[in-house]
């Protein structure tokens, strides 16, 4: 049997290694760890079922099906859990936050843990001693995982398993290695790349916004190509509008808790892509797409700022996650704006660009609606994932894109094709 009960731990293990859990859907503990230079806060999960078996009794709730009396739970947890350095000295343990969680499944008691080492001792090490429901349920294991470390440069919100525990092993060496703020900058990095190119509604909005950058606005219609000069110093002027927008909020939001909720800021989003979809119809604020980049850039930082707002980071680790997080998203924007605008200068000096500036912001437009009706509801529909999906082959499309116009401007130039009226 214990052989068994170690191949199914081994299972599990394997599973969670494979991919980062959505919720927690196992009839098991979770301990997910974030490391700061005086303290590892824990936060964990322990199935109401199992709890309620181990301390052998049925846990009464009150009236908003929360623990009635979490002061009793919380001493029958404290002798439980514990952490020491590893010359043996004991660290402090405070258990706050008790209330059960009802993500999916049956309902999960969830409370932090802060841990806090003696003086002049590195939270980098230590000995997790964790028995909560494990020395009383022969089949209960809990998994341990890193949430956020920047000095280790795990700054991710996909948490990171490093053990498990079980019964007869109730006990986990943790051993983060040396503090290094350069982990958590370059971390922050590839955090930033990561969500700008995975960030769909972001990336929609800027090159919907560039659609009409080289060409030449006459009244209310957008006419022929207004040349390389001027086209280069429009696009370096959203591009750095939006970026100096979207970095106030982002400071603004790290730093002084510059905050709305989750829905507003993503339906503000969508309705930024709308409106440079309608611009890209026809203008309706020629040569002031830089004011616009920089407004809606504003929003856009509300969104970022989340990320980093929610790291329980100090200042210092603040500032360098914030320069990371921002070279991270300009050098994706960066590298997809390079790839793409060589196709729209080229393709804006023949007779098709008409049908691509149409054609594109139409798409750019149902993008934007699909996503604020899903954003405004709350419920998902076919087409928010079927864009989705779309937006997920962006590169193959760029690359389409730069043939296409490479063979048109050739043609154009030597008047083989016949363009568009």
């Amino acid at each position: 049997m214990p052989h068994l009960r170690h191949a199914l731990l081994g299972l599990v293990l394997l599973l969670f290694l494979a991919g980062p859990a959505a919720a927690h859907l196992t009839p098991n503990s979770e301990i997910t760890l974030d490391f700061a230079p005086d303290r590892v806060t824990a936060h964990a999960i322990i199935p109401q079922g199992e709890l309620e078996y181990a301390m052998r009794m049925k846990l009464p709730l009150d009236a908003r099906r929360q623990p009635a009396d979490p002061a009793a739970i919380a001493r029958w947890l404290a002798p439980r859990i514990g952490a020491t350095s590893t010359d043996g000295r004991i660290w402090s343990v405070a258990l706050s936050d008790l209330r059960f969680g009802y993500d999916a499944g049956p309902p999960d008691l969830r409370f932090v843990a802060t841990l806090r080492p003696p003086p002049d001792t590195s939270t980098r090490s230590f000995v997790l001693r964790w028995s909560p429901v494990i020395d009383s349920a022969p089949n209960h294991f809990a998994l341990v995982l890193i949430g956020r470390d920047f000095a280790g440069g795990h700054v991710g919100h996909d948490p990171m398993l490093i053990g498990g525990l079980q019964p007869g092993r109730t006990t986990l060496m943790v051993d983060r290695g040396d503090a290094s703020a350069f982990r958590g900058f370059f971390a922050s990095i590839r955090l930033g790349m990561h969500h700008i190119a995975e960030g769909h509604d972001h990336l929609l909005f800027l090159m919907t916004l560039l659609i009409p950058a080289p060409l030449v606005a006459l009244g209310r219609r957008w006419s022929g190509y207004a040349g390389l000069r001027v086209t280069v110093r429009h696009l370096i002027g959203v591009v750095t509008a939006f970026t100096i927008g979207h970095s106030v909020t982002l400071i603004g939001g790290a730093f002084f808790d510059w905050q709305l909720p989750a829905q507003p800021v993503e339906s503000l989003i969508a309705l930024s892509i709308l409106i440079s979809a309608i611009h890209g119809f026809y203008p309706i604020f020629p040569r002031r797409e830089m004011i616009v980049a920089g407004g809606f850039g504003l929003v856009h930082g509300l969104a970022f700022a989340t990320l980093i707002g929610n790291y329980g980071l100090d200042a210092g680790e603040k500032a360098l996650s914030i320069l990371g997080f921002n070279l991270g998203i300009e050098a994706v924007q960066l590298l997809v704006v390079a790839c793409t605008m060589p196709a729209l200068i080229l393709l804006a000096q023949t007779g098709w660009y008409r049908i691509f500036r149409i054609g594109g912001s139409a798409f750019a437009a149902i993008a934007a609606l699909a996503w604020l009706a899903e954003r405004l509801t709350g419920l998902h529909n076919p087409l928010g994932r079927a864009l989705d999906l779309v937006l997920g082959q962006a590169p193959w499309a760029i690359a389409a894109l730069t043939i296409a116009a490479t063979l048109l401007h050739r043609r154009a130039r030597h008047g083989t094709v016949t363009r568009p009226s």
